[in-house]
């Protein structure tokens, strides 16, 4: 039964609209963490809706569908990681200038207020540059084409990496390369994250 209120909007296009605008409780639905009668009393305060059991019918169906949808690009994501190289490169310098200058670099990347380039440490200290970053890692993915088109494997990357409070600084990506910078003495932690999580 398609139900409706006095502004002919139907309920589960309200609901769906309603928490497509909160990330949090999206996530929440997601996981099936949420108390579905609270929320569905919360979202009709909210919406001025009068029919907290069709709100409630409705946050249930989304989450099904949203977590089905989500746990079948996840298991995407990750059947392309597991088939990805991985690779670390330590002593690694980060080195930001206002224009693009020649220098070897292992990667680089276009900023709003310049760019972002990741050396070798001797290359960067033997440059006239002042404003360097030193002990840093760059961890590379060599994974297939797919990974353009498939949403949230660098998800999946950075919340296994965050999940045990390694911070990555930077992310760059170019078609199946994808580079990963941590500190330097969160390498090897961060290899062996994403080697247990994906079974390298």
């Amino acid at each position: 039964m398609l139900h409706m209120e006095q502004n002919s909007i139907p309920i589960s296009k309200q609901v769906k609209t309603y928490i497509e605008r909160k990330p949090y409780i999206m996530e929440a639905i997601e996981q099936d963490i949420v108390n579905y009668s609270a929320l569905s009393r919360e979202i009709c305060k909210d919406l001025k809706l009068k029919n907290t059991d069709a709100v409630k019918a409705s946050l249930i169906r989304h989450g099904e569908k949203n977590r089905k949808n989500k746990k079948k690009t996840q298991q995407k994501a990750i059947e392309i990681l597991r088939q990805a190289n991985f690779s670390i490169k330590n002593k690694i310098a980060a080195l930001h200038h206002s224009t693009f200058i020649d220098i070897k670099a292992f990667a680089y990347s276009k900023t709003p207020s310049g760019y972002m380039f990741f050396v070798d440490e001797n290359v960067a200290k033997s440059s006239i540059f002042k404003k360097i970053d030193y002990n840093l890692a760059i961890l590379h993915i060599k994974s297939s084409k797919e990974i353009e088109n498939t949403p949230g494997a660098i998800a999946f990357i950075l919340s296994s990496l965050a999940s045990e409070g390694i911070n990555v600084s930077h992310v760059m990506g170019c078609r199946e390369d994808t580079f990963v910078v941590v500190k330097e003495h969160d390498a090897p932690l961060a290899f062996r994250i994403l080697a247990q999580r994906l079974r390298i």
